[in-house]
C-alpha cells in the first residue's frame, strides 16, 4: 500500500487541528516511512516539511489546491488512499480517509464568516458520506457525526490528541508553581475568554493571582467592556505570538489551567496542563466530561458566578492529580497510538479492496 497524506495544514498557523495533523504525520512517517506527504507551495513550517520530506505539487493554494491540484494529482495514483488530517479533502476523490475534528461550523455557523460556514456545511457532510473511513478526536464528536450525518458508527474511529513532540522536548525539569491562572487558545467567542476575565475580576483573586491569556488576536475582549489599561490594572495579561519555549514555561509555572469553551472537539490545553502538573478547571460540556472526568473541576461557562465559585475553590485547594493517574491518561491520549490506529485502519480497508478485485 502506498499512502498519501494531504499536508495542507503546513500552510496554516498552528492551532489544535494543525497540531494534530503535524504530530500524527510525524508518527506516521516513523511507523510507515514510505508515506508520501503532499502540500501546496505556500508552506509556513519549512523545517517540518523537510522532516516529512514533503512533495510540493500544483500551482494553486488553499481550498482550490485541495479541490483541484491535489484531486488531479491523486487521480494519477490509481486507487491510492489519501489521508487528510485537518477536516477537509478533495470532495470528489473516491479513496479519502479524513479526520473531522468537530462540528462547530454545523452547530454554530455564526462563529465563523458566512462563506466559511457555508463551505464547510457543504464539504464536510459530503466527505463524511463518501470517505472510506472517518477519524475524529473524541467519542463525543463521533456521536455527533453519527447523529447529524447518519453515518454508521463502524465507519468512524476515535484517534485522540496527545502531548506534542515540542512540549515533550522543551519540558525540562519541574519548575516551582507561581500564582498564575493560565488560559491557552484562539481568542474568539467560542473559547469564552470574556467570561473568564469577568469572573477573575469579580473574584478578587487579582490581589494574589495573575490571569494570563495566550492566543492570537484580542478583539474578543471588546465583549467585556474592558480596555487594555483596565485589564492590565486588574492583573490580566493578554499575550499573542509567543514562542513555543515561552508557552511551555507558562505551563510549567502556572498553578491552574482554565478552558471555558462552550464547544470543543477535544481541548488540548487541558491535557497539556495535566502533563505539566497544573490544576484544571473547565466548562461543563459533554466532551470535557468524557475526556477529563476525575481529572478536572467543572463549571457553567455561561454563568460568571459559577466560574467565580470554582476559580476560588481551585485556588484554595492544593490537590493536584497524581502523576501515575495522569500517565494512565497519556497512555490513551497520545499521537503514536492514534497514528497506529490510522495506519491499521487504512491498511485493513485497502487490503480488503484489493482482495475483492
Amino acid at each position: 500500500m502506498k499512502l498519501f497524506v494531504n499536508a495542507r495544514f503546513l500552510t496554516q498557523p498552528i492551532s489544535g487541528v494543525q497540531r494534530y495533523g503535524i504530530e500524527c504525520s510525524l508518527q506516521i512517517k516513523k511507523l510507515y516511512p514510505e508515506t508520501v506527504f503532499l502540500a501546496p507551495r505556500n508552506i509556513l513550517h519549512h523545517e517540518l516539511a523537510k522532516e516529512l520530506n514533503v512533495v510540493v505539487t500544483g500551482r494553486k493554494t488553499g481550498h482550490l489546491w485541495e479541490q483541484l491540484d491535489l484531486y488531479y494529482y491523486m487521480l494519477k495514483q490509481g486507487d491510492a488512499p489519501l489521508l487528510s488530517l485537518a477536516n477537509t479533502a478533495p470532495m470528489f476523490y473516491q479513496h479519502n480517509f479524513v479526520t473531522i475534528h468537530d462540528l462547530a461550523f454545523f452547530h454554530h455557523p455564526e462563529w465563523n464568516s458566512k462563506g466559511f460556514s457555508m463551505w464547510y456545511n457543504v464539504l464536510v457532510p459530503r466527505l463524511a458520506q463518501v470517505s472510506r473511513h472517518i477519524f475524529t478526536v473524541s467519542n463525543t464528536v463521533k456521536n455527533e457525526i453519527v447523529q447529524n450525518y447518519k453515518i454508521a458508527p463502524s465507519k468512524i474511529s476515535v484517534t485522540y490528541n496527545g502531548i506534542s513532540s515540542v512540549a515533550q522536548r522543551l519540558a525540562g525539569p519541574d519548575m516551582e508553581k507561581e500564582k498564575i491562572i493560565l488560559s491557552v487558545g484562539t481568542f474568539n467567542v467560542r473559547k469564552n475568554q470574556q467570561n473568564l476575565v469577568k469572573a477573575f475580576i469579580e473574584s478578587g483573586l487579582q490581589n494574589e493571582y495573575e490571569l494570563v491569556l495566550i492566543g492570537d488576536v484580542n478583539k474578543v475582549f471588546s465583549a467585556t467592556g474592558l480596555d487594555a489599561d483596565t485589564m492590565q490594572q486588574q492583573r490580566v495579561r493578554v499575550l499573542t505570538g509567543i514562542a513555543d519555549s515561552e508557552l511551555i514555561s507558562f505551563y510549567q509555572t502556572a498553578e491552574i489551567v482554565v478552558s471555558l469553551s462552550t464547544y470543543e472537539g477535544f481541548g488540548i490545553p487541558l491535557l497539556e496542563g495535566l502533563y505539566f502538573g497544573c490544576k484544571i478547571l473547565c466548562s461543563d460540556i459533554p466532551v470535557y466530561r468524557e475526556l477529563y472526568e476525575g481529572y478536572a473541576s467543572f463549571c457553567d461557562p455561561i454563568s460568571v458566578s459559577s466560574i467565580v465559585q470554582e476559580l476560588k475553590k481551585a485556588t484554595e485547594g492544593d490537590k493536584v492529580v497524581e502523576r501515575e493517574k495522569v500517565n494512565l491518561l497519556l497512555e490513551r491520549f497520545n499521537y503514536e497510538r492514534s497514528a497506529r490506529t490510522i495506519i491499521e485502519k487504512v491498511s485493513s480497508l485497502c487490503s480488503g479492496s484489493r482482495k475483492g478485485k
